[in-house]
């Protein structure tokens, strides 16, 4: 709309003269409607070029699988279509309409003052368009420290070194064969075993009681079963009590150990030997460190662990740190060697903690290519502007030259006003975007802070953009020959 607008100063004339020799108004926007539909279609053809090329990017920004064969699909192409329409008609809307209100006598004779009555309309274009630049900018930022907040946070537990292997129905059976195996070699440190997916044990249910509890109250608690020997190969803290031994029979049937989470929420005094019953009466034994067992996004829960070696879906085994890859060669021999009949699959905890951000870092992506080509379309627009504006004061700026303006005096002049819509477009960002994040951010339990240097970057980032994009026009129209410029038209 503002590129149109802007070549309009050339075509008015052109308008006016159709009009004297007959044509209607609707004939005038029939036209532009036509121009406009015609660059969207010429747009669609190109997009369909570069699509081709950057569809192994989008692919990996996404985390999606689509080929070229898409383009070729009917539903494709009819939204293609229906998009193409729609905004070739969107996009000639205030042209056409704009344009073919002009009164050619008025035109004609060199009267009419272009565009006055108008602008307001342009400028709220520009300052729409730089608004959702910056809080896309403000966006990718908080999303960029979030995002590091949550790989430096302390998860309660040494995921270095440390790797689990999943078990099926069959090699489940033979698990504690496999635990001795691994127990006996020099390159591996620990081995336990657990019941779920060790970075996010996420069974949980109600109905827990202990003496004192409310009965009102009905938290949702977590709950693993483990195996001998898990908080020394997870390096868990423990904090009061005692954790699973062999030396206690009762262990696997009346023994729990909680988290701080739980502990807290049953009495803020000592917990060890308070009777838990879930189930079936049991007796707290223990209190381990919080550590975060759940994605890192929900924070730490109220969490109680019991001893069960035979519902051990998984094994957990500490590598030695000197050398990790000869040390998982061990891992992998003494695995075929128990079950020659199954593959050896494991995963690392600090792949399965950073598959944990996958989707947060496909959402920073996306913020940042939107940004990046927010602030391309918002150039455009303002590109525009101040080609139109560079035209409109032709005459006055080569009268101030006469009178003695300076190459710098003018070009501040014709730059102040857009100076002035980038201001007006932080500030409506700045409480748009910090609403928006901050109801982003509610979903994490562990949260970045949106200070006030990011607002003030994406103001600096905005500004230069927008002074980089006005500048050639601006620098142009000051250096101009001002007897040009007064025999302009």
């Amino acid at each position: 709309m503002n590129l149109s607008t802007a070549r309009a100063v050339k075509r008015y004339k052109e308008i006016s003269l159709r009009k004297v020799v007959g044509a209607e108004r609707k004939n005038i926007i029939i036209q532009f409607y036509t121009e406009a539909i015609i660059l969207s279609f010429i747009a669609v053809l190109l997009s369909l070029i570069f699509s081709e090329f950057l569809l192994p990017l989008f692919n990996h920004i996404s985390g999606k699988n689509f080929t070229s064969q898409i383009f070729f699909q009917p539903y494709f192409l009819v939204d293609i279509l229906i998009i193409t329409v729609v905004t070739g008609i969107v996009s000639g809307t205030y042209p056409a309409l704009f344009l073919s209100a002009f009164s050619p006598i008025r035109i004609l004779r060199e009267k009419y003052q272009f565009g006055s009555k108008n602008s307001l309309f342009r400028q709220s274009l520009v300052v729409f368009q730089f608004a959702l630049s910056v809080m896309l900018i403000v966006g990718t930022i908080v999303m960029l420290k979030q995002l590091e907040l949550m790989r430096n946070t302390k998860l309660g537990y040494d995921k270095e070194q440390l790797i689990y292997l999943p078990l099926n129905s069959e090699t489940k059976n033979s698990y504690s064969i496999l635990k001795e195996k691994l127990e006996k070699d020099p390159e591996i440190l620990d081995v336990s075993g657990t019941l779920q997916i060790p970075t996010n044990m996420s069974a949980n249910g109600g109905g827990a009681e202990w003496d004192g509890k409310d009965p009102n109250f009905n938290p949702v608690i977590g709950y693993a079963a483990v195996d001998y020997d898990y908080f020394k190969t997870m390096k868990i803290q423990l904090v009061g009590g005692r954790t699973f031994s062999r030396l206690f029979a009762t262990d696997s049937t009346k023994a729990v150990i909680v988290n701080q989470a739980l502990a807290k929420m049953i009495d803020n005094q000592s917990v060890v030997g308070r009777k838990f019953s879930w189930g079936n009466d049991n007796t707290i034994i223990g209190v381990i460190k919080d550590f975060n067992y759940l994605n890192i996004k929900r924070g730490i829960e109220p969490l109680a662990i019991y001893l069960d070696p035979k519902e051990v879906n998984y094994a957990v085994v500490r590598l030695s740190a000197g050398n990790v890859a000869e040390s998982l060669e061990h891992v992998k021999q003494i695995w075929h060697k128990t079950y020659p009949a199954f593959p050896f699959e494991y995963k690392f905890f600090d792949e399965n903690f950073a598959e944990m951000f996958k989707a947060d870092e496909q959402i920073m992506s996306i913020f940042s290519y939107a940004a990046i080509f927010a602030i391309i379309i918002a150039c455009l627009g303002l590109l525009g502007l101040a080609s139109f504006v560079a035209e409109l004061r032709t005459k006055e700026i080569g009268i101030r030259k006469v009178l003695g303006a300076s190459v710098s005096g003018i070009t501040f002049m014709l730059s102040k006003e857009f100076i002035l819509w980038i201001v007006v477009a932080n500030v409506i960002a700045w409480p748009a975007s910090y609403f928006i994040m901050n109801k982003i951010l509610e979903n994490y339990a562990y949260r970045t802070t949106i200070s006030l240097w990011i607002f003030l970057f994406a103001f600096v980032i905005s500004l230069l953009v927008a002074l980089v994009t006005i500048g050639y026009q601006t620098v142009k129209a000051a250096y101009s020959n001002p007897v040009k410029s007064l025999r302009y038209e």
